[in-house]
């Protein structure tokens, strides 16, 4: 692979979808933007691919499961992320998994992750709308 992960922190980037040697998306956007916004417009491109994101929570693995790609790096994951991404079988490259995905502030649970844990799947279709 021609990026590395190393380049994929040292950039500005939130989000990448890389495929066949070439980039096809990448955004500079917070939170889950980028994500849904790349399942919408390139779900096709994304089946088979690798993603760089810069955290991926359950959500995002829901996400990136739901457009099945190959492989997710990422600097953070969290635990129930990364144990969806495994049972999906997408391949993952991390350097710290956390517990959970915060806030901002850090002090209370993702709202993502949060509507995650309570409507499962459906908050894929909601998402996706």
């Amino acid at each position: 692979m021609e990026v590395s992960f190393s380049e994929f922190k040292k950039n500005d980037y939130s989000f990448v979808l890389f495929r066949n040697e070439k980039i096809i998306y990448r955004s500079r956007m917070q939170e889950l933007k980028p994500l849904v916004f790349c399942v919408k417009k390139h779900k096709k491109e994304m089946r088979g691919a690798v993603v760089f994101d810069k955290v991926v929570g359950r959500t995002a693995a829901m996400l990136l499961a739901h457009a099945k790609v190959k492989e997710v790096w990422t600097p953070t994951v969290s635990t129930g992320g990364k144990k969806y991404l495994l049972k999906n079988k997408i391949k993952l490259q991390y350097q710290k998994e956390v517990k959970n995905i915060m806030n901002r502030k850090g002090d209370s649970l993702c709202p993502m992750e949060k509507l995650s844990r309570e409507k499962g799947s459906k908050i894929i279709k909601q998402l996706l709308s």
